[in-house]
């Protein structure tokens, strides 16, 4: 018996919702269009790989039927892979595992390009095994699962949402410009939240995503919140902005006048993610952002070059905050499917930056499924 050499291939989770919806369809045709595709990729050694968001996908809709459907498709798929989770349980991983592989091969193999890096993490990313050991018959554990999927949807559309807003046309404005700014009264602030909020609000449903609910009172929480945060960083003392630093954890040695206040929140949101990441990895070791720079892991460093490119639409896309946890995947895997919007981004992505677009392998878009067999770059 000849080994089976697995080929990778991680296709977008609408695909693979349309395949599942034709599986279980009453029309024979569609059944047989489903299943003849399975047994093409079985065929060309095509092991369908998952990670944790192609599962809050595909088991984020509300109706039951069709996500206990989903789970009964993925269960009897003869070749699956799923990214490796950092902790090596069994059950796919997301993003942050991706970003664990790679910080343990930075500080603990003293791997320092990114491919390198790649060519570490790639020995080890991938379990393999069947449908039916990973999605088990358990429909309370998967009913669990798909409201924490939910969840973390409505987090997301959040998430993407309130990143396209700038209420206060500040995101262009320097540290240096901010300290010549006059500090605001007290009095005058309860009418700058409100209309703060206001003005978010008409972002929020102009840009945001269009699932996205109550726009209003995600508009107030976050200009109360971003007052409270003030009322704290000036309640501590001295410089505010540098208690604002302090706060968000970011070195001083990192910054200087001319960052922007768009700069200064990307280096932010790196601190707290590489503060995430870093617990979990053995053996332990602290990390700071001085030892791991912002541009040392591969796929971040993809994820954010996808995100501002994603922030110059004219809208969130309903698929934009998964994609970017998907598109890392383009480093690891043999193929990935991605929807139109993302292709033509990843275009510009390796027009725009060569050093990471060299390292980015084959990806592509579909309309039709029946044809990705061909389309996934894998011979038969």
């Amino acid at each position: 018996m000849s080994l089976v050499y697995p080929h990778f291939v991680a296709l977008d989770s609408s695909t693979l919702g349309k395949v599942s919806r034709d599986f279980w369809s009453p029309e024979k045709q569609l059944r047989e269009k489903a299943r003849t595709f399975v047994k093409d990729l079985q065929n060309r050694n095509v092991f369908i790989t998952l990670t944790l968001t192609h599962i809050i996908e595909l088991l984020g809709p509300e109706d039951e039927l069709l996500v206990k459907n989903r789970i009964s498709f993925l269960r009897g798929l003869p070749f699956i892979a799923w990214l490796r989770p950092y902790g090596r349980i069994q059950f796919p991983g997301s993003i942050h595992d991706l970003l664990r592989h790679e910080l343990h091969s930075v500080i603990h193999t003293a791997k320092c390009d990114w491919q390198s890096i790649i060519d570490h993490v790639r020995t080890d990313i991938w379990a393999t095994g069947v449908g039916c050991e990973l999605f088990v018959n358990d429909d309370l554990g998967w009913s669990m699962l798909q409201e924490y999927a939910q969840n973390l949807q409505r987090r997301g559309q959040y998430v993407a949402s309130v990143v396209r807003t700038d209420p206060g046309n500040v995101k262009s404005l320097t540290i240096a410009d901010s300290k010549k700014m006059p500090k605001r009264p007290k009095a005058e602030r309860g009418s700058f939240t409100r209309q703060f909020a206001t003005t978010m609000k008409k972002q929020l449903d102009q840009h945001g995503d269009k699932r996205l609910e109550a726009t209003d009172l995600a508009a107030f929480d976050f200009a109360n919140n971003m007052i409270k945060d003030i009322q704290k960083f000036e309640a501590a003392g001295g410089d505010p902005i540098q208690r604002m630093f302090e706060y968000y954890g970011i070195p001083q040695d990192l910054v200087t006048d001319e960052m922007s206040v768009e700069d200064i929140g990307q280096l932010a949101v790196y601190v707290k993610q590489l503060n995430l990441i870093s617990k979990n990895i053995h053996p332990q070791t602290k990390v700071t952002v001085q030892e791991v720079p912002i541009d040392t892991l591969p796929s971040y460093v993809l994820q954010q070059r996808l995100a501002k490119i994603q922030e110059k639409a004219a809208r969130v896309s309903g698929s934009d905050f998964g994609d970017g946890y998907i598109v890392p995947l383009i480093l690891y895997a043999d193929s990935v499917e991605v929807d139109k919007r993302t292709y033509e981004y990843l275009n510009q992505v390796q027009r725009s930056c060569p050093a990471i677009g060299s390292l980015m392998g084959h990806f592509f878009r579909s309309i039709d499924y029946a044809k990705i067999p061909d389309l996934c770059g894998i011979k038969a």
